[in-house]
């Protein structure tokens, strides 16, 4: 019955996706259980489920060579990654490199090793996998060093996640994934993707918008510091003067 339900649930959502099927009779419906989540006060992170299913004539036919790939992220911003380096004895930041287009988010769920799902010409083409990625910087040598650090300090934040092997599947060609956004994530505009794979060959792929955004007065501050950026700094420095007197006049009464 579950499974019906699931099947009847995909179906009605179906012309939501934004699919490629022109290769394959195999084509991807994709759900998720929330498009949309909300940043309040006492955010501590989120999770939500990729599902779907492979319609096809015979979902039996081939399934042991299907491989699924899901893909979250977003929002887009350029990024600068600074090295540091010792300046008359003293550490400093002596190098630094700006990125375009770097996610702030990075989840990827795959039903099994990427290495073993398709070739590193078509996963880097799509930009599938951590290793894969590929942002827009100055020509230099050692550019990739500075990527490295990037990747390596997002991914001890938990803002970039790979998890291969996380993508379960139940039956022929019901599919499954949670992912968990931690409570630093960024707001702004997500996109999910899923894609299917045979023998190394993308048969059909989809995607979907996540929407991140903050309520209350976490949205109002949000809006006022982007909005008016320098009279919410002049603001800022008004309350920590006042708070700082404040402080001063309390202890000073004590003595």
């Amino acid at each position: 019955m579950k499974r019906l339900l699931l099947i009847a649930a995909l179906t009605l959502a179906a012309p939501a996706a934004a699919q490629d099927t022109a290769k394959t009779d195999e084509a991807l419906i994709v759900g998720l259980t929330q498009d949309v989540i909300h940043i309040t006060s006492n955010f501590t992170g989120a999770e939500f489920v990729v599902y779907g299913t492979v319609e096809a004539p015979d979902a039996f036919v081939g399934a042991a060579e299907r491989d699924i790939v899901i893909v979250v992220r977003g929002p887009e911003t350029p990024t600068t990654v600074r090295k540091l380096g010792r300046v008359s004895g003293v550490w400093l930041n002596a190098d630094a490199v700006t990125f375009q287009d770097v996610p702030g988010f990075y989840f990827l769920a795959s039903t099994a090793p990427l290495d073993g799902v398709a070739a590193p010409a078509v996963l880097r083409r799509k930009g599938i996998g951590l290793a894969n990625m590929v942002w827009r910087g100055p020509e230099r040598r050692d550019i990739g060093d500075f990527q490295k650090a990037l990747i390596r300090n997002r991914t001890g934040a938990k803002l970039f996640v790979e998890q291969e092997g996380a993508v379960e599947m139940n039956g022929a060609s019901l599919f499954q994934t949670r992912i968990f956004m931690p409570a630093n994530v960024p707001v702004g505009d997500y996109r999910v993707e899923a894609y299917l794979f045979r023998n190394g060959q993308e048969m059909s792929a989809y995607s979907a918008t996540l929407v991140i955004d903050k309520l209350g007065i976490e949205r109002t501050l949000f809006n006022f510091a982007n909005r008016q950026s320098a009279l919410y700094a002049f603001a800022a420095i008004v309350i920590a003067v006042l708070m700082g007197l404040g402080a001063a006049f309390v202890f000073r009464e004590r003595d």
